[in-house]
């Protein structure tokens, strides 16, 4: 975004190139034929001392969400207010909306009996689990009996008093019990993990029930509200946006010769046109690292306080801010400015003598800065000094020949 000189500068400029009709460069015997142009010539000067430039800035929120839906269904209820004509109707833009306040419902039944369901196979899964877990405490019993049955059968197998069926059928008794206690260990993993699956489905299952409501993610203002009740909605269909603006930003964009006047944590005051009478308090917040591509420009972010809401997004306010340096810049009317928007460029109008005392003109590629009453600063391209066409430019091209009037 470039600063309000800036957009002047351009803007008188295009109507300059309009009425040049893309002649800039042209040059031959066409020019030759011409009769000299009568002009009016201006020597360049320079200010002096500090220069203060007014940049143009918008206000925007210091958040701003669109909020959607996540699930589809039909809004059975949108929050409703009393106006200021005493009815009770659906939310309107304007008005202030607290943390976690519900704004709009969808349809709860459908995910209620999702979490019904949910519900009673987690209900299941738990009462697998302890059956399970019963089932491996058995095992466990079995598998000690049969373990200390064997215990004192082997011993009496080493005295060789017990024959070698009953060794062997104690034996396959103690085997038998290990593999119960082997498939009931098994058994209770997997019931836990249908237990472990049903709670996550009833945790989804209650997330989905709540998100059947939309709520305020923060304190705000709502400026838009897209839904209706009756309207069926898919995921991500947009209901509402909504914009924190007690804290509210000021953009704007400056040239890098400004960016030393712009330090992170510098007081800015400003003003802001709905409100000329006042002045606000604002603070460098952030300088962009690098410019934008279209513009070569930096954007400059300044953070204001409004507690009472007087600011709105899309307010514009305006900066006005003094060149520390004490330095002379180079100044032209703005008429002297002419757009080539062949080559994209800005240029002015030299004198060029040649034989017989017959006066052309050439054009100077300049680099124009910011506007500063009926005057523009020109950053590169000129020298304090030389003469140059005041009035009379947009008609010309290079080469044409000219005379001074009065």
């Amino acid at each position: 975004m470039k600063g309000r000189d800036e957009q002047t500068v351009v803007a008188v400029v295009a109507i300059a190139a309009v009425a040049t009709c893309g002649c800039v460069g042209r040059a031959g015997s066409e020019i030759d034929a011409r009769p000299p142009q009568a002009v009016r010539l201006v020597t360049v000067e320079a200010s002096d001392g500090a220069e203060a430039t007014t940049y143009s800035a918008v206000i925007a929120p210091n958040a701003q969400v669109a909020l959607a839906f996540r699930l589809s269904g039909y809004v059975v209820d949108v929050r409703r207010t009393r106006g200021a004509d005493g009815r009770t109707r659906a939310v309107e833009p304007g008005e202030p909306v607290t943390t976690g306040l519900v704004l709009a419902r969808v349809r709860t039944i459908d995910y209620q009996t999702l979490v019904d369901k949910a519900q009673s196979s987690r209900d299941e899964s738990s009462a697998g689990v302890s059956a399970a877990e019963a089932a491996l405490a058995e095992a466990h019993a079995g598998f000690a009996q049969a373990e200390s049955d064997f215990g004192r059968i082997a011993a009496l197998w080493e005295q060789e008093s017990v024959t070698r069926p009953t060794y062997d059928a104690s034996k396959a008794r103690s085997d038998v019990t290990r593999a119960k206690v082997d498939a009931a260990t098994a058994a209770l993993a997997a019931a836990k993990q249908r237990s472990s699956a049903a709670d996550a489905q009833l945790r989804e299952a209650r997330i989905a029930l709540d998100d059947t409501e939309l709520r305020a993610p923060f304190d705000a203002i709502l400026l838009e509200r897209h839904v209706d009740v009756g309207a069926l909605v898919s995921p991500g269909t947009p209901a509402f946006t909504v914009a924190d603006l007690h804290l509210v930003k000021a953009r704007f964009s400056v040239p890098d010769t400004a960016l030393q006047m712009f330090p992170a944590g510098k007081p800015l005051p400003m003003t802001v046109d709905a409100f000329p009478n006042e002045r606000f308090q604002g603070q460098v917040l952030s300088v962009a690292p690098a410019a934008d591509l279209k513009t070569r420009s930096f954007e400059i972010v300044v953070a204001m306080d409004n507690p009472t809401l007087k600011l709105r997004s899309g307010m514009i306010a305006s900066i006005r801010v003094a060149d520390a340096a004490d330095r002379r810049q180079v100044r032209i009317p703005i008429d002297a400015l002419v757009h080539d928007p062949g080559r994209d460029q800005y240029v002015v109008y030299a004198l060029e003598p040649k034989d017989g005392g017959i006066t052309a003109v050439k054009a100077l590629q300049v680099r124009p800065g910011p506007l500063v009453g009926n005057q523009v600063s020109i950053l590169a391209g000129l020298s304090v000094g030389q003469r140059i066409v005041a009035s009379g430019a947009n008609q010309l091209r290079p080469g044409d020949l000219v005379k001074e009037i009065q």
